[in-house]
């Protein structure tokens, strides 16, 4: 829930992007990579193995939600778009400030269902306030009966097996191998996660690795 406690928490590594910028290399940027896909797809699990093995910094995106918001689901009432606005703007806003890097790593990882093109865009405003920020997708794909299995047997989670259904009627599934001008996300990776979960995080990890190298080059420091 979005309160003191979690945004002085979250504050703590996400500050002062100016005096951080300065202090970095000119070619080294800083990422945030999106965990996102349906309730049950396993963002948690696979975020906190990215922050792990990469040591980025971990964000449960979830902690945004308004406390109306988590009432309705618990409910197992859908999500609106006005539901969703001030969550997503707060993620939003929160992405452009730059963590120190004395104490956390300056790349992030947050969960984020993220179900709408429009939802990403709005994740993806941050890049245009913040020049070394760059922003990526990574979306958990699985078929609806498998997620709606998955979230039958996981407790003390307020999403609902009921929620998964309603998700994917709000799913707007990304398409990274179409042209942007024909509606393509190119900064979007679709991961199947209907397999092992240490192969997924494997999977991820490798992803995450190549992309952030293709552009980094040798001033990639992720270990």
């Amino acid at each position: 829930m979005a309160d003191r406690d979690t945004d002085a928490a979250l504050g703590g590594h996400l500050r002062d992007q100016n005096a951080t910028a300065e202090k970095k290399p000119k070619n080294e940027h800083r990422w945030i990579w999106f965990v996102t896909g349906p309730t049950a797809c396993g963002k948690t699990t696979v975020a906190k193995a990215l922050a792990k093995n990469l040591h980025f910094t971990y964000v449960e995106g979830d902690d945004y939600h308004p406390k109306a918001n988590v009432e309705k689901m618990s409910r197992g009432e859908p999500l609106t778009d006005a539901d969703r606005a001030g969550w997503l703007q707060a993620l939003a806003e929160h992405e452009t400030a730059a963590p120190p890097t004395s104490s956390s790593s300056p790349h992030l990882v947050i969960t984020c269902s993220a179900l709408k093109r429009h939802y990403r865009d709005i994740l993806r405003a941050g890049s245009e306030h913040a020049g070394d920020l760059r922003i990526r997708f990574i979306f958990l794909n699985a078929p609806e009966e498998v997620l709606r299995e998955r979230a039958m047997k996981r407790k003390g989670h307020f999403a609902g097996a009921n929620l998964v259904r309603s998700q994917f009627e709000t799913l707007e599934m990304p398409d990274p191998n179409k042209k942007e001008e024909e509606g393509g996300e190119g900064d979007v990776v679709v991961v199947d996660v209907d397999r092992g979960p240490e192969e997924v995080e494997r999977n991820v990890v490798q992803v995450v690795r190549e992309e952030m190298g293709r552009e980094e080059g040798d001033y990639l420091r992720v270990n």
